[in-house]
C-alpha cells in the first residue's frame, strides 16, 4: 500500500507524545494499524504486541483493529513462516491490550482489586438494573428527609420545584450526579459549584470563570456588529447603495466602537444603558436598489436586536443587585448539592453491598489504582502506575476527540509524562466530536492541536489532509460550507486550509455536458393543500431524485474500479433523529415501489409482538389492572372478540374486568374465558419459583406465541424481537433484583429513560435497500449517495431551560426565586450557563453536519423544506446581488442566531433548487413524458433493416424451450385451481352438465341493494362478491349469542328473534368497518337464520364455547409435483395454499366445514366439485394438528332442499 509523506510520517515517528489530526476518509485506522505492525516487526528494536496499550472507543472497533492486525501478521509469517518474533506476535495478540476504554479499566481492576478493597467477585450492572438501583436509593433518601423535616430540605423542595413535585427534584439531583462523575473527583466539582454562589463582593463575581466567559461574548459580539455596520456602510456608498442612511450608520458605529473600549461587567452595564438607535432617513430615491436598501435594513435591525438582547439578559440588573440575587440562591444551592453527596456516598453503598460496578465505577476504580490525591491537592502516581509505566511501550488512542477527563488523567497516568514519558499516540479529529451529550471534552483535543508543534519536538502534531473516501464534487462542496460557517468560536476549530480536505482517491468520470455528481441543494415549498405531512412532502421529492437517480448515475464499484449502474443499496437517507422522521420517509419511499430500510435504535418496546407479550405479563403478574388485562383479552392470548369483552364487561362496569370474567368462566358459556384463566392462574403459580427467562419461554412453547409472530408479515422481525426479550430475562436473572414485579419495573425503566436496544437487526448488510439512519448513526460509515435531509429542523435547545441547568465548565445555573413576593427570574450564572450550552450546542450541530457530508462518496444532496419559498428566494436574490470573488466566513452575529442546519447553509448556497408542490407533480408529467418519447423514437429509428427485423423476430419465435417436459410444472397453485383441474378430467357429459349448472353463485334479484343509477355501473355486485360477502359474514358472527338466543326463545319465536340479532351484528360489522355497506346489502338474514337452526350450527357453537373452533384458517401444503402429473420428474415440490372456511374439534378429532352459494340441482354436484379440495382440507389439518379428520361437511347457502347441507360420511373421506 502506498502511503502519502504525512501517513508515512505518522507511521514511522517514535520517543515521543503524536496528535494526528486526521479528517474525514483520511485513513486514519488503516494509518494506526501500521504503525502498530511497524513496531512489532521491525528490524531494530521490535516491540511485543501485548507491550502496547491501544484504545478505542467501541467494542465493533476494537474487534476490527484486532483483525486488521492479525490479518497482516499472518500476511508477514506467510512471506517469511520460519520467523520466531512473528510467531511470538500470532500468539500474543489474543493478550494485547487492543480494547475499549471500559474495557481496560475492567482488566486494572480485576488484576489490582487488592489495592481498593473492592470483592474479587464483583458483577457489572447493566443499565436497566442501574436506573432501578438509583431510583430505589434516590426515593429512600427523599423519604429520608421528609421524615427529617429539616427546614432546609423543605425549602431546598420549595425552591427548584415550586412545591412537592419529587420528580422533579430526582431529575436534578440525578443530572448532577452525571455532571460530577465526568470528573476524575466529583467531590471537587460539586464543592466548585458550591463556592459559586458564595461570592460577597462584586470584585470576586468579576473573576469568576462564568462572568467572564459573559464578557467574553459581550466583546465578542461588539467587534461582530462593528464589521456589520461596517459593512453596510460600504453598501451604502456603492453607485445604486442606500446613501442617506450612511450618517446615521456611521454614529452607531462610533457608539459600539465605544463600547469596545469597555473592560469589565461592571464597565459595559453603565455603558450599555446610554447607547441608543438612531431613525434611518424615509428619503426616497429611484436610484437606490430596493434589494440594498432592504440588506442595510436587516443587517442593522439585526445588531439592534441582538445588542437589546444582551440588555436585556445580562446587563438588566447592576453588578450589586446581581450579586445579592446570587447570595440569596446560595442556600439552596448548598442543600440540593449536599442532596447529590449524599445520593451518591448512599448509591456506592448499595452498589458494595450488591457487589456491583457500573461505567462511572470502572472509571474510578482505575484512576485510584494508579493515582493518590492528597489533602494538599497534589496528586501521585502509585507503584501501580509506575508498573505500568514500565510494561507498556507506548499508549495508542484512536477517536481521542471523544475522551472525557477521566479517560485524559486515567491514560496520561499510564504513560507517565511528568516522568519524562512522552510515548502517547493519539489520533482523532475534532470536526467529528459529536459525543457532547455523552460529556466528551472535544477541548482536550484542542488544547494539544493548539499547543502542539509540526515541527520535530517531543509534542508533535501531524495533519491528514487527504480524503481517500469522496469525489472532489463533495469534498469541494463541505470545504466552501464549513470554510464559511465553522470557527474557533462555533464549531472549536478554523476551518482553514489546515483543515480543509484535498482529495486523495482517483474516480472514473461520467461523459456529458452536466456533472451528475454535483452536489445538490433542493427547498421544498410547504403546501398546504396537500394531504401529506410536511415530512411526507419532503419524502416524496426525495422519492422522486432517488428514482431519477436509480435510472441514470453510474458509481464506481470498489471491486473492479469501474463505473456501474446505482443500486438502492447505495444510497442513505440520513437524519438529524429518526424519531417521527424515519418511518414517515420509509412510508413513502415504499408507496413509491422504493425498498426502504431504518436503523434505528429506538422502536423496540413499541413493537406490537412486544407490547402484547408484556401486556401478559403484566396481568400475571397482576390480574386487577384493567387496561392490559383488556390488552391480552384482545391479543392472541385471549382471541376475545371486542363484542365478547363489552358484554362481560356491561354485567358490571365498577367491578374489574378480571372479577367479571372469573364470574363469568363458571357459566355454561363461558368454557373459553375458564380455559383462559386457568392458565393465567397456572402461569401465576409459576411466578414463585420459576425464573422470568424460562416463564417466558414457557408462555411461548404453551401457546405457540412464537411461531404466531414468526408466521406474520414480517415474520423474522418479529421472532428475534421476542428472542431479544429473552435474552434481557436472562440478563436481569444475573442482578441483585429478582421476581416478575422487578422485571416488570426494570422494563418500565428502560422505556422511561429510552434506554432503546432497537430492534433486533434481521438485514444483510449487502440487501438493496435505501437505508434510512440518524447522522449519529452513519459515523464511521461511507454511501456512494448521501442525502441529508430535514435541513429545517429546528435544533433541540430545551436543555437550556428548566429550574436549574448545569454545564461541566462553568457549574449549576439557578433561578432566582423571591418565595415572598412570589417572583422568579433567572441568575446572571444561569443566563451564563445557558449562555454557553446553546453555543457548545451550535457548535455540535455544525460538527454533527460535517459527519453527515463527509458520509458521501459520490453524489451529495441537502434537502430541507420552508414554509414560504418566495422568502426564500429573496434573500437568495440578496445573497448574490452582494456576492463577491472571495467568499468570507459567516460572522459570528448570524451564525450564532441560528435555529436550523437550513440557517448555516442557506447563506453560503450558491445554486438552489426551489421545488413548489405544483413543480413537483409537473416534473413527474415531464418525466413519464420524456420516457414514452424515448421509446417511440427507439420504435422508429431502429438501427435493423426491415429484413433484419424478421429474421430476428422469426428465431425468437422459432426458439423451443429446452426444458418444456417441465412446462406444466407450476411451483405454487390455490386448492380451487385444484378443483378446476380435477372437473375438467371428467366426462363430456359431465362437462355438459357443469356448464349448465355452473353459473358459481345464485343470482338472487332480492338480496341485491338499491344503487342509485349514477353510481350503478360502479357499484354492481359480482356472483363473486356475493359469495364474498356470505363467506365474510360467516367469519364474524357471534355464534354463542345467537344459539343462546335461540336456545332461549319461546317455541315459534326464535327464528324472529335470530333475524333480529342477525340484523344486529351486521349493522355492527358495518359499524365498526368490518364489513362494507355493499357486502352488508348483499346478504340475506333469513338465509343465516336456516343456518342457525341447524344441527352443524349447535356443533360448531358447542366447539366455540369450548374455543376449538376455528374460522377463515389459511394454510400451505407442500406435495410431490408427480401427485399432480405423473410426467413430472420426481423431487420436485409443488406449494398449495387455501384458506379452511371453518372446522372445529370434537370428540378429539376434527370436523372441516366448507359453505358454498352455487345454485345446483342435486346435492350430489357439489360432492363431484369439491371433494378433491376439501380432500386437500383434510391433508393439511392432519399434518398440521396431527389429529384424524372425521368428517368434511359442505354447508350450501342456496341448495334450498332438506336442511341446506350436504354430509360426506367419513366412510367417505
Amino acid at each position: 500500500m502506498n502511503f502519502t509523506p504525512e501517513q508515512q510520517q505518522v507511521i514511522d515517528l517514535r520517543d515521543r507524545n503524536i496528535l494526528v489530526s486526521a479528517a474525514a476518509g483520511s485513513g486514519k485506522t488503516a494509518v494506526l494499524v501500521e504503525r502498530i505492525i511497524s513496531m512489532v516487526t521491525e528490524e531494530k528494536s521490535p516491540v511485543d504486541i501485548d507491550r502496547l496499550l491501544v484504545v478505542t472507543f467501541t467494542s465493533a472497533a476494537a474487534a476490527e483493529m484486532r483483525e486488521r492486525i492479525s490479518l497482516a501478521i499472518q500476511k508477514r509469517l506467510a512471506e517469511d513462516p520460519e520467523n520466531v518474533h512473528l510467531q511470538r506476535q500470532s500468539s500474543l495478540l489474543h493478550n494485547a491490550q487492543i480494547t475499549t476504554i471500559d474495557s481496560f479499566c475492567l482488566f486494572l481492576i480485576r488484576n489490582n482489586f487488592n489495592n481498593i478493597g473492592l470483592d474479587p467477585g464483583f458483577r457489572i450492572a447493566d443499565e436497566g438494573q442501574l436506573r432501578l438501583l438509583r431510583q430505589d436509593v434516590l426515593t429512600e433518601l427523599l423519604e429520608q428527609k421528609y421524615q427529617e423535616k429539616s427546614p432546609a430540605f423543605l425549602g431546598c423542595v420549595e425552591y427548584f420545584t415550586g412545591g412537592g413535585n419529587d420528580k422533579l427534584l430526582e431529575e436534578y439531583v440525578g443530572r448532577m450526579y452525571e455532571f460530577a462523575m465526568s470528573y476524575p473527583w466529583p467531590e471537587d466539582w460539586i464543592s466548585q459549584c458550591k463556592d459559586d454562589y458564595k461570592v460577597t463582593s462584586v470584585t470576586e463575581m468579576e473573576e469568576t470563570g462564568w462572568c467572564q466567559y459573559i464578557v467574553r461574548y459581550i466583546r465578542l459580539m461588539l467587534g461582530e456588529w462593528e464589521k456589520m455596520l461596517s459593512e453596510c456602510i460600504r453598501i451604502t456608498e456603492q453607485p445604486a447603495g442606500p446613501y442617506m442612511y450612511g450618517e446615521v450608520l456611521e454614529t452607531e458605529r462610533e457608539g459600539i466602537q465605544k463600547l469596545l473600549k469597555c473592560k469589565g461587567f461592571s464597565e459595559f452595564y453603565e455603558a450599555f444603558g446610554g447607547m441608543s438607535f438612531g431613525r434611518l432617513s424615509s428619503k426616497k430615491d429611484d436610484t437606490v436598489d430596493p434589494l440594498l436598501r432592504e440588506e442595510v435594513k436587516k443587517r442593522r435591525d439585526m445588531v439592534k436586536k441582538q445588542l437589546e438582547e444582551i440588555r436585556q439578559t445580562y446587563l438588566v440588573f447592576s453588578p450589586e443587585q446581581v450579586l445579592a440575587r446570587m447570595t440569596s440562591a446560595a442556600s439552596y444551592v448548598e442543600e440540593l448539592l449536599g442532596l447529590v453527596l449524599e445520593f451518591k456516598r448512599q448509591l456506592d453503598l448499595r452498589k458494595r453491598r450488591d457487589n456491583l460496578i457500573d461505567f462511572h465505577d470502572m472509571e474510578h476504580f482505575a484512576l485510584e489504582i494508579l493515582l493518590k490525591k492528597e489533602e494538599d491537592g497534589q496528586i501521585h502516581a502509585t507503584a501501580a502506575a509506575k508498573e505500568y509505566r514500565q510494561y507498556f511501550k507506548e499508549v495508542l488512542i484512536d477517536e481521542y476527540q471523544d475522551s472525557n477527563l477521566v479517560q485524559e488523567l486515567l491514560l496520561k497516568s499510564v504513560s507517565g509524562e511528568e516522568e519524562g514519558h512522552f510515548n502517547r499516540f493519539m489520533v482523532g479529529d475534532v470536526k467529528q466530536s459529536i459525543y457532547k451529550f455523552r460529556l466528551a471534552r472535544p477541548e482536550l483535543f484542542m488544547e494539544k492541536y493548539d499547543s502542539y508543534s509540526k515541527e520535530e519536538g517531543k509534542c508533535q502534531r501531524i495533519d491528514l489532509h487527504k480524503n481517500f473516501r469522496s469525489r472532489c464534487q463533495v469534498l469541494d462542496s463541505v470545504n466552501e460550507l464549513f470554510y464559511r460557517i465553522m470557527g474557533k468560536e462555533l464549531g472549536g476549530v478554523s476551518y482553514d486550509e489546515e483543515a480543509a480536505l484535498y482529495p486523495g482517491a482517483e474516480f472514473l468520470e461520467e461523459e456529458g455536458e452536466e456533472d451528475p455528481y454535483r452536489t445538490e441543494y433542493l427547498l421544498i415549498g410547504k403546501s398546504e393543500d396537500n394531504e401529506l405531512t410536511a415530512r411526507e412532502q419532503e419524502a416524496a421529492v426525495l422519492a422522486g431524485k432517488i428514482r431519477k437517480l436509480y435510472a441514470s448515475l453510474q458509481v464506481m464499484d470498489k471491486e473492479t474500479g469501474k463505473l456501474r449502474p446505482v443500486r438502492y443499496g447505495d444510497m442513505v437517507i440520513l437524519l438529524r433523529t429518526t424519531q417521527g422522521w424515519a418511518e414517515e420517509f420509509k412510508g413513502i419511499l415504499e408507496k413509491e415501489g422504493i425498498p426502504a430500510y431504518v436503523a434505528s435504535r429506538t422502536g423496540y418496546y413499541q413493537a406490537s409482538e412486544i407490547r402484547v407479550l408484556m401486556e401478559y405479563l403484566r396481568i400475571i403478574d397482576n390480574p386487577l389492572q384493567d387496561i392490559p388485562f383488556y390488552g391480552a383479552l384482545h391479543s392472541f392470548f385471549g382471541d376475545f372478540t371486542e363484542e365478547e369483552i363489552s358484554l362481560v364487561r356491561a354485567r358490571d362496569k365498577k367491578k374489574p374486568l378480571y372479577r367479571l370474567f372469573s364470574e363469568y368462566a363458571k357459566e355454561p358459556e363461558g368454557r373459553k374465558a375458564a380455559e383462559f384463566l386457568e392458565r393465567l392462574d397456572r402461569y401465576r403459580k409459576q411466578t414463585a419459583y420459576t425464573p422470568i427467562h424460562k416463564l417466558i419461554q414457557n408462555i411461548l412453547t404453551d401457546t405457540g406465541y412464537l411461531d404466531y409472530v414468526t408466521a406474520r408479515p414480517g415474520g423474522e422481525q418479529r421472532r428475534a424481537n421476542v428472542e431479544m426479550l429473552l435474552t434481557r430475562a436472562a440478563a436481569f436473572e444475573e442482578s441483585s433484583y429478582y421476581g416478575l414485579f422487578h422485571f416488570l419495573r426494570y422494563v418500565q425503566q428502560l422505556e422511561k429513560y429510552e434506554v432503546e436496544y432497537g430492534e433486533a437487526d434481521v438485514l444483510d448488510e449487502n440487501a438493496d435497500v435505501v437505508r434510512i439512519m440518524s447522522i449519529h448513526k452513519s459515523k464511521g460509515l461511507e454511501f456512494p449517495v448521501c442525502f441529508v435531509a430535514g435541513l429545517s429542523k429546528r435544533f433541540n435547545m430545551q436543555d437550556t431551560g428548566g429550574r436549574l441547568i448545569a454545564d461541566a465548565d462553568l457549574g449549576i445555573g439557578v433561578d432566582y426565586v423571591d418565595s415572598t413576593l412570589r417572583l422568579q427570574s433567572k441568575t446572571l450564572k444561569k443566563s451564563s450557563v445557558a449562555l454557553k450550552m446553546r453555543l457548545d450546542a451550535l457548535g455540535e450541530e455544525l460538527r454533527i453536519l460535517y459527519v453527515a457530508m463527509t458520509r458521501a462518496r459520490e453524489k451529495l444532496i441537502l434537502s430541507g423544506l420552508v414554509p414560504d419559498l418566495s422568502k426564500v428566494e429573496r434573500q437568495l436574490e440578496g445573497q448574490r446581488l452582494l456576492s463577491q470573488k472571495e467568499k468570507e466566513p459567516l460572522s459570528f452575529a448570524l451564525l450564532s442566531d441560528a435555529s436550523s442546519y437550513l440557517d448555516f447553509v442557506l447563506p453560503c448556497a450558491e445554486e438552489v433548487q426551489l421545488i413548489s408542490g405544483e413543480e413537483l407533480l409537473l416534473s413527474e408529467i415531464r418525466e413519464e413524458y420524456k420516457s414514452l418519447e424515448g421509446r417511440r423514437k427507439l420504435l422508429q429509428e431502429g438501427g435493423e433493416t426491415k429484413e433484419q427485423t424478421l429474421l430476428s423476430l422469426r428465431q425468437r419465435f422459432e426458439r423451443t424451450y429446452p426444458y418444456g417436459y417441465l412446462s406444466g410444472l407450476f411451483v405454487k397453485t390455490t386448492v380451487s385451481e385444484l378443483k378446476k383441474k380435477a372437473m375438467e378430467r371428467e366426462t363430456e357429459e359431465d362437462r355438459q352438465m357443469e356448464q349448465a349448472f355452473s353459473r358459481v353463485l345464485y343470482e338472487e334479484p332480492e338480496v341485491v341493494p338499491y344503487i342509485p343509477a349514477f353510481a350503478e355501473e360502479k357499484e354492481s355486485l359480482s356472483g363473486t362478491d356475493r359469495g364474498s360477502a356470505y363467506h365474510r359474514v360467516m367469519e364474524l358472527l357471534g355464534l354463542e349469542t345467537l344459539l343462546r338466543i335461540r336456545e332461549e326463545a319461546e317455541k315459534g319465536t326464535e327464528k324472529e328473534l335470530l333475524l333480529q340479532e342477525l340484523e344486529r351484528q351486521m349493522d355492527l360489522f358495518v359499524q365498526e368497518k368490518k364489513l362494507t355497506p355493499l357486502y352488508r346489502g348483499a346478504v340475506r338474514a333469513e338465509k343465516l337464520a336456516v343456518f342457525l337452526q341447524s344441527d352443524l350450527a349447535v356443533r360448531m357453537g358447542r366447539a366455540a364455547a369450548e374455543g376449538k373452533l376455528f374460522r377463515e384458517q389459511p394454510f400451505v401444503l407442500g406435495i410431490p409435483a408427480n401427485r399432480l402429473d405423473p410426467a413430472v420428474p420426481e423431487g420436485e415440490t409443488v406449494l398449495i395454499q387455501g384458506i379452511i372456511d371453518a372446522f372445529f374439534e370434537e370428540d378429539g378429532r376434527l370436523v372441516v366445514v366448507d359453505y358454498k352459494t352455487d345454485l345446483v340441482a342435486k346435492g350430489q354436484e357439489l360432492i363431484k366439485r369439491y371433494q378433491v379440495q376439501l380432500d386437500y382440507y383434510k391433508e393439511a389439518l392432519n399434518r398440521i394438528t396431527g389429529k384424524e379428520v372425521s368428517q368434511k361437511i359442505i354447508y350450501s347457502l342456496c341448495y334450498t332442499r332438506c336442511e341446506n347441507k350436504i354430509h360426506m360420511r367419513r366412510n367417505h373421506l
